[in-house]
């Protein structure tokens, strides 16, 4: 018995060291570094409001939330706020559609495009058979790619972190995706927006919050 205790214990602290392994992970990409929040919102009113663009569908706040259920590719614009080359990004995001299919893209020109604007982070993509981490497009042949199913009506707590060329895109505390980029997008360049997307899913997005990264 008292073998079989230890045993217990034994597998019990190498799950633990584990899971303090993979919850640690981002703060090790910050470990050393000063961050500065720059801009947060919680969407606890009725107006979307100036800091945003609507280039179409039918964005809004509900509940203290933003939602949409149909945009076909026409992005919400956090056009009153530049995001830094190297910044942290946190958000909320969930889908009550059956297909998933929610997503938003960091470090774009904040135009009109079809198929994704800078880095997009596509989550339970194409009827929730893949997720991505694109470039300029969400179709990219070097795109980043997990086929992790996700579930409906689960809030994902989302976390990406931008150093230089490197980007890591955490769901719940465990890293997803990485994508290296050899020609990364410049913020000096026009680069610097951050934008909502939907297709045609019931999604909802909360608790943003930017930071630069210095």
């Amino acid at each position: 018995m008292k073998l079989f205790t230890l045993f217990v214990f034994f597998l019990f602290s190498i799950f633990s060291c584990s899971e303090r392994s993979v919850q640690s992970e981002a703060d090790k990409l910050l470990e050393g570094k000063r961050l500065t929040q720059i801009f947060s919102d919680d969407f606890n009113r009725s107006e979307l409001g100036q800091n945003y663009t609507i280039q179409g569908g039918d964005w809004k706040i509900s509940d203290g939330a933003l939602v949409s259920t149909t945009a076909k590719n026409r992005n919400l614009v956090l056009s009153g706020i530049r995001l830094p080359e190297n910044a942290l990004i946190e958000l909320t995001m969930m889908s009550r559609s059956d297909a998933v299919d929610v997503k938003f893209n960091l470090w774009g020109d904040g135009r009109i495009h079809d198929h994704g604007d800078g880095y997009s982070f596509i989550l339970g993509g194409w009827n929730n058979r893949i997720s991505v981490i694109s470039k300029l497009d969400e179709h990219e042949k070097g795109r980043s790619e997990s086929r992790k199913k996700l579930e409906k009506s689960k809030v994902y707590h989302s976390k990406v972190i931008r150093l230089s060329k490197e980007i890591y895109w955490f769901i719940d505390d465990q890293l997803f995706l990485k994508y290296n980029d050899a020609e990364p997008l410049k913020a000096a360049e026009g680069f610097n927006r951050l934008s909502f997307g939907n297709w045609k899913s019931d999604v909802t997005f909360d608790d943003l919050k930017i930071y630069e990264i210095k």
